[in-house]
């Protein structure tokens, strides 16, 4: 059946509105968990696959391009097609992708497999928002549900490279890709009994396959251009990394021109929706660079096993989880912009600690830096996610979710690329640690400064009404 957005007055948290908020959770939960864990399979997929470096870090990076890439078409298709039927559509693509990448025999394979993870993925994660903005009323309600949702986006982020550990050590580097398989067909089957039907905004409007083929096409090739920095010849990567920002420019003009753009240039100008944007596209690099970098440096040489440098990394999710959904609440007391500005803070404090964790012992460094990391994911995500669902109207909720998650992961595939091309022209340290992790540091620092500039001029009295 079809049905509206309810009201405050008569909305209540049953056993079917758990449910539903549950089933949009999980499939979150586990695409986080596979955008983590594969930082502790690369071990195992190297001395299985006998993969050189490129290929290696294209396992890593396609399931964060393509995810990051495709959000923009995946929101838009949800505004247009109906929110239940494309996050559906989405899960089984991600779950036929594990299956994929458990089966895959060689690189090529295997990469393509986890690109079709990271489209499942792009699909699913705009339309899990909007179902959510659309089923709780604005207020306590919806603010408690995105609490929850960002709670379980984050934790199956911090808490992949556990399970996956797990998997890693007790089965190989397959086990934890079949795992997502089961979990895809369990969220199908309760998702089509207690999900809500809705028609969509458009059903009949064609997406603009021009403008997503450019954003596509544009950020896979920057990236693998920094990605190549030091290791591929300079007329090459210069070749890559232009190529794909004039692609990206050129996609930016397309939709100042477009009737029904995919993404709306007046969204993105939005205050709220710029630094929401600019924060987890920044955090992210940094969080998922350093993630990268330190788990590789435990395995290869501290010698944990794949299961102990996941438990590494636990305190990291124990925190998020732990804060997330109190951080919903805080944000009614103290506003999502003073919460995002401090859960900023926290992350680039907890990245300065990164610096040295791979001279220094767990305790005093890596310990501290991961709950500071936690602490600070805890309080900016539910922050920034509330920013940008107030800054965009009804029928775009899809394409505004689409569009922070989009800065989120290319935020996160540009930090591997770019820590892997430090690695490359300079893998030397400074002070307490390499380079590349400074360059990780830099960017949860570069995101502060740039949300400060965003919100601070108004005294962070951004309107989110």
């Amino acid at each position: 059946m079809t049905t509206s957005s309810p009201t405050s007055e008569d909305f209540r948290f049953d056993g079917r509105a758990w449910t539903r908020l549950l089933v949009l959770c999980t499939a979150i939960l586990f695409e986080g968990m596979s955008l983590s864990s594969i930082n502790v399979q690369l071990a195992g997929i190297q001395r299985d696959l006998e993969l050189p470096p490129d290929q290696l870090q294209l396992v890593a990076s396609s399931f964060l391009t393509l995810y990051a890439a495709l959000l923009l078409a995946g929101g838009s298709c949800a505004d247009r097609w109906g929110h239940r039927r494309v996050f559906l559509a989405g899960v089984a693509v991600f779950g036929a992708g594990s299956l994929g990448a458990a089966l895959a025999q060689g690189p090529v394979l295997l990469i393509t497999a986890r690109a079709v993870q990271g489209v499942g993925a792009a699909i699913t994660a705009p339309a899990a928002v909007a179902l959510i903005v659309r089923g709780f009323p604005q207020g306590a309600a919806r603010n408690r549900a995105l609490g929850v949702f960002s709670a379980m986006g984050a934790a199956g982020f911090s808490l992949g490279v556990v399970v996956g550990g797990l998997l890693t050590q007790a089965v190989d580097w397959r086990g934890a890709f079949v795992l997502y398989v089961p979990l895809s067909l369990v969220v199908l089957v309760l998702g089509v009994r207690v999900l809500d039907r809705d028609p969509g905004a458009g059903a009949g409007n064609r997406v603009p396959l021009v403008s997503a083929l450019l954003i596509t096409g544009g950020l896979v090739t920057l990236v693998y251009g920094v990605g190549r920095v030091g290791s591929g010849s300079l007329p090459e990567t210069g070749l890559l990394m232009a190529v794909g920002t004039a692609a990206i420019i050129t996609f930016l003009g397309l939709q100042a021109r477009a009737a029904t753009p995919l993404l709306p240039l007046a969204l993105v100008t939005d205050r709220r929706m710029a630094a929401a944007a600019l924060a987890l596209g920044g955090a992210f690099a940094a969080i998922t660079g350093a993630l990268f970098l330190v788990a590789t440096d435990l395995q290869e040489h501290q010698h944990y096993s794949a299961l102990a440098a996941g438990l590494a990394f636990l305190p990291q999710g124990l925190a998020v989880g732990a804060l997330s959904t109190p951080a919903a609440r805080w944000a009614d007391r103290v506003s999502p912009p003073r919460l995002l500005l401090t859960g900023l803070g926290v992350i680039t404090a907890g990245q300065l600690l990164y610096t040295g964790a791979e001279h220094g012992d767990y305790p005093t460094h890596l310990l501290p830096a991961a709950l500071l990391v936690g602490t600070g994911i805890a309080l900016a995500y539910p922050a920034a996610v509330m920013l940008a669902s107030k800054a965009a109207s009804s029928d775009g909720q899809g394409t505004a979710s689409g569009f922070l998650v989009t800065c989120q992961q290319a935020g996160g595939a540009i930090g591997v690329a770019t820590v892997t091309g430090i690695q490359n022209v300079a893998p030397g340290t400074f002070w307490s640690g390499p380079y590349s992790l400074w360059g990780c540091f830099a960017f949860a620092a570069a995101a502060l400064l740039g949300c400060m500039l965003l919100l601070l001029p108004n005294k962070v009295r951004v309107q989110v009404a």
